[in-house]
């Protein structure tokens, strides 16, 4: 084990550093011992050392290649292919946002962050499928922005902007028809009609 030495630096806690031997060593020895009694299983709690580099051990003797495991793209490859009539759905916590990832025969792909009790969703086509974004909830989008390939983050953000845009747009509209000049030309224009 390490310890914290002052002064910023480390320095080994006891006189041996064979820490990882020795839960190797115990490991083993549990092993072992099961096999004798007849039970199964190595009876290694999951979460320990000689678990861990077991697990290890057997994802690269499966010839896997290693990678991030919480990008849409990887989270597509590892889902199963839809059936007509049987779209096959993951969801995932990312950063403590649900995504919810969903392959159908027919519609394709499509990727869902968050959502509030008010959504007010856009929709936006990328290379991955189309992802569902709640304007309303754009700080879980800003958690997830990291499972998507820049070319993908552009086209995302640029559909959000667009869509601020117009909102402004259709604001201002409303705040010019409810002004007292335009209300009064309005009058105007409805008594010259009749």
């Amino acid at each position: 084990m390490i310890g914290n030495g002052g002064c910023r630096t480390f320095s080994p806690i006891g006189q041996s550093m064979d820490y990882a031997a020795q839960e190797l060593k115990k490991y083993s020895d549990t092993a072992a011992r099961r096999s004798k009694m007849g039970l199964e299983g190595d009876g290694a709690d999951p979460n320990s050392f000689a678990a861990k580099l077991k697990k290890a051990d057997e994802y690269i003797a499966s010839g896997e290649s290693c990678g991030a495991t919480d990008s849409v793209g990887i989270i597509l490859r590892q889902m199963g292919e839809p059936q007509p009539g049987e779209p096959v759905t993951k969801a995932v916590i990312h950063n403590g946002v649900s995504v919810v990832v969903e392959k159908d025969y027919l519609r394709g792909n499509s990727i869902t962050i968050g959502g509030s009790s008010n959504p007010n969703w856009i929709h936006v086509a990328t290379s991955e499928g189309t992802v569902h974004i709640d304007l309303n909830d754009l700080d879980s989008l800003m958690k997830c922005l990291d499972m998507f390939s820049p070319e993908d983050l552009n086209l995302i953000l640029r559909k959000i902007t667009e869509a601020r845009q117009a909102k402004d747009a259709l604001q201002e509209i409303d705040n010019m028809r409810n002004t007292p000049v335009e209300s009064a030309e309005e009058k105007k224009e409805e008594e010259s009609d009749s």
